[in-house]
């Protein structure tokens, strides 16, 4: 099991500093492999299915493999230090697998501007967070943007590569990472990349079924603390996660929007909950992510601690 304490630096050295610069980023990095891999097999534009799936597979296959193998040395270099310099080390190499403090800067920043009255600005901060066109929407709809991308990368950002490097170490958490791009790079469902990203798409559903639900599990859990609903939160998870199209994403975004009482839509495609949004709730949103994030290291170091006890004391 991994010692909790790197966690707890893990995740407080992301949320105080943040992303490191792009030319040390893992992700960067995990990016570029993905984009030489591309430019290897680039004869795959041509549109055979099975050609496309197979080097598409490969492609996925091959970056997992490379960062899997580096962040497993990485992480025997790093327990070569002493003690308590490998413990730092370790946490602040993790914290790069992690997007707490981005994710929070990105989503947040659309919320403060609409608390100073500038729409125009909100509707420019939002788009860098989700994909539709925001040049038209409604403060309602700026808000429910910014936490509809907040909620369902909960799981992406954070839990996932916690519960990952909880079960694998650092490997867990890198690999994860890599499986969290290649979907970003490749998952699209658009002529090119509909089969030739296929296996990154469904790779990506499996490796997130669990933490997201676990992520919608502790949003229950956690709801009187940032100001929700246990009922509402119940109700969402059960009953409106299946709302979106996405198999995973719905858990974090329906648990979230019930607890609150508010109402999370993407005109067209889907409306979840049922209250007005508002700034207030909107930054109680936030909150719940600090306390899902808290209550996950909390629990974790706790299961750790008995674990202990039983080995040397059952």
């Amino acid at each position: 099991m991994l010692n909790p304490v790197v966690l707890w630096i893990s995740v407080i050295f992301d949320r105080i500093f943040g992303e490191p610069p792009e030319c040390i980023h893992p992700t960067v990095w995990i990016g570029n492999i993905i984009s030489l891999l591309e430019n290897t097999f680039k004869s795959t534009n041509c549109r055979n299915k099975t050609r496309d799936f197979i080097f598409g597979t490969l492609i996925a296959l091959i970056t997992i493999t490379t960062v899997g193998i580096t962040s497993f040395f990485i992480e025997k270099l790093i327990f070569l230090l002493p003690t308590p310099i490998n413990y730092i080390t370790y946490g602040i190499v993790l914290s790069t697998a992690i997007g707490y403090k981005s994710l929070f800067d990105f989503c947040k920043r659309p919320v403060n501007l609409l608390k100073e009255g500038n729409l125009e600005k909100a509707r420019e901060a939002v788009q860098h967070v989700v994909s539709r066109d925001t040049s038209q929407l409604d403060e309602e709809h700026v808000l429910s943007a910014s936490i509809e991308s907040l909620s369902e990368n909960i799981t992406d950002s954070i839990i996932g590569a916690l519960f990952y490097a909880t079960l694998f170490g650092m490997p867990g958490a890198f690999v994860y990472r890599a499986i969290n791009t290649l979907d970003a790079m490749m998952g699209y469902k658009n002529e090119k990349y509909l089969w030739y990203g296929k296996f990154s798409a469904r790779l990506d559903d499996v490796v997130n079924f669990i933490p997201s639900r676990l992520s919608g599990i502790l949003l229950i859990v956690t709801s009187p603390l940032y100001g929700g609903s246990v009922k509402g939160a119940i109700y969402g998870f059960l009953r409106e996660a299946n709302k979106v199209s996405s198999p995973n994403s719905g858990y974090t975004m329906a648990t979230l929007a019930n607890a609150l009482n508010i109402t999370l839509e993407k005109i067209g495609v889907y409306k979840i909950g049922r209250g007005k949004i508002n700034i207030e709730k909107s930054l109680n949103a936030f909150k719940a992510v600090d306390m899902v994030v808290l209550s996950y290291l909390v629990i974790y170091s706790l299961m750790y601690i008995l674990y202990f006890i039983i080995i040397y004391f059952g």
